[in-house]
């Protein structure tokens, strides 16, 4: 005699409900071989700007047996995996768009507020000319020197520079 089929509490179907909420899922079954099935749940893009994350499948292979007492704890956690990705994705655009509006907003007070004579961005003013004093040119490096040598010279060019002024002023800058 044969056993009457009783319902397994949060089989295939059960587990899927959730999923189904947002989006249409195709369910594949292919026979392997003689002893083996793979399915698998391939959930359906319902915008083109979606994330490719949310149409990843779930494939199981497996004999009928391994399939009915296993594939409905695998599909719990990719259906309870998939929401929760789909909830932070909403999350997410969500707070990029508030952010988004906050900016345009403080954007156009602060647009309206200089366009009514009100506080104006002030531009960094130049010095004037006359103020400017030359910086000392580096001395210039070969790439075959050593930092020793270029200090040295450097060195050198300062005394030089020293020596020019000490002369021009006992002499009274005559040449």
């Amino acid at each position: 005699m044969s056993e009457p089929m009783t319902a397994i509490p949060g089989g295939f179907f059960v587990q899927l409900m959730p999923l189904l909420a947002d989006r249409t899922v195709m369910v594949i079954v292919s026979k392997l071989d003689d002893q083996h099935l793979t399915i698998s749940v391939v959930p359906k893009r319902m915008k083109d700007s979606e994330n490719e994350a949310l149409t990843a499948p779930l494939c199981c292979t497996g004999t009928p047996e391994e399939l009915d007492r296993d594939l409905p704890t695998h599909l719990r956690d990719f259906v309870a995996g998939h929401v929760a990705l789909s909830n932070n994705l909403a999350q997410i655009q969500r707070e990029r768009e508030e952010v988004e509006k906050l900016a345009r907003e403080e954007l156009k007070k602060k647009h309206k507020s200089a366009g009514n004579g009100g506080p104006k961005i002030k531009t960094p003013e130049a010095e004037p000319r006359g103020q400017e004093k030359a910086a000392p040119q580096p001395a210039m490096m070969s790439l075959f020197d050593s930092p020793v040598a270029a200090e040295a010279q450097s060195g050198e060019q300062s005394n030089s520079q020293d020596a020019e002024r000490t002369n021009s002023r006992s002499t009274g800058g005559e040449q």
